[in-house]
């Protein structure tokens, strides 16, 4: 119990100085995120005179006011979540979180496997946390036993084998891993806004947002250009997820591979 308590202690010590640490390191990388969101939107705004001036002289005004206002929704939402970025409301929001939960850093094991997948310069492996417990049990009851990353957190489900049997925690599943590691190397890429992302098309899809037609449509996909960047955030995970089950199962990945290269240079 003394050890447990130590080791809780310890972790939330890291977690609070994760916040000034990467408010300083991750500052190039966020502020040039933001500084290009508020360029585009200058940009945009100048530029929108002029188009609606066009469209009302081509009789199409109300469908591009429809996707004038689609547009600005995605900009303020990037603008928004650039700007928690940077100042460090992923930080402060896991420290909160973690409060809450028993947290462990990846094993040695977990990091042999994964570390192939994305590259060991891409990632901030030593940070990444596995989350269980505590108030996820509340949380995974209600979402079906759906795991989840949270920036920097994967969020794991601990489930019983018939119904009230034998725990067995889902971090035994190496796929299932790999599937919240793309989107915890979608968070350091991109920012937060992977988050508001993923859960759009969660919603809007009822949760069919996985598909993408496998092996065989990513080979249609390569062919016309498709990158790994124009599926959205959960096929992105699924495909990273399914090349590496099948790899591991040696069976044929060259139709993932173009898609797993695009990842490593971050084209996403």
């Amino acid at each position: 119990m003394f050890f447990s308590v130590l080791y809780w202690l310890k972790e939330r010590l890291r977690d609070a100085w994760l916040w000034p640490l990467n408010l300083v390191r991750d500052f190039p990388a966020r502020s040039g995120r933001l500084a290009r969101t508020i360029f585009v939107g200058v940009t945009a705004l100048g530029r929108l005179p002029f188009f609606m001036g066009k469209a009302a002289r081509a009789g199409t005004l109300r469908c591009q006011l429809r996707h004038a206002v689609r547009q600005s929704g995605i900009w303020l939402h990037l603008f928004l979540v650039q700007l928690f970025d940077l100042v460090g409301g992923p930080e402060i929001c896991q420290f909160v979180m973690h409060l809450g939960l028993h947290t462990t850093p990846l094993t040695a094991a977990e990091l042999t496997a994964v570390q192939p997948i994305f590259g060991p310069p891409n990632l901030r492996y030593q940070d990444v946390r596995i989350a269980q417990g505590g108030i996820l049990h509340l949380i995974f009851r209600y979402n079906g036993g759906l795991a989840f990353a949270t920036w920097y957190t994967i969020h794991l489900p601990v489930k019983r084998e018939g119904g009230k049997g034998t725990a067995v925690s889902s971090r035994q599943n190496l796929p299932l891993l790999v599937h919240e590691l793309t989107h915890v190397f979608q968070y350091h890429h991109v920012g937060s806004r992977y988050l508001g992302e993923a859960i759009y098309y969660l919603v809007t899809t009822s949760r069919n947002c996985y598909q993408y037609g496998g092996r065989a449509n990513l080979r249609i996909y390569h062919q016309q250009g498709q990158r790994l960047r124009h599926f959205n955030r959960e096929q992105q995970a699924q495909i990273i997820q399914d090349y590496f089950t099948q790899h591991r199962q040696n069976q044929d990945t060259s139709a993932y591979e173009p898609f797993l290269v695009q990842l490593r240079q971050r084209d996403l």
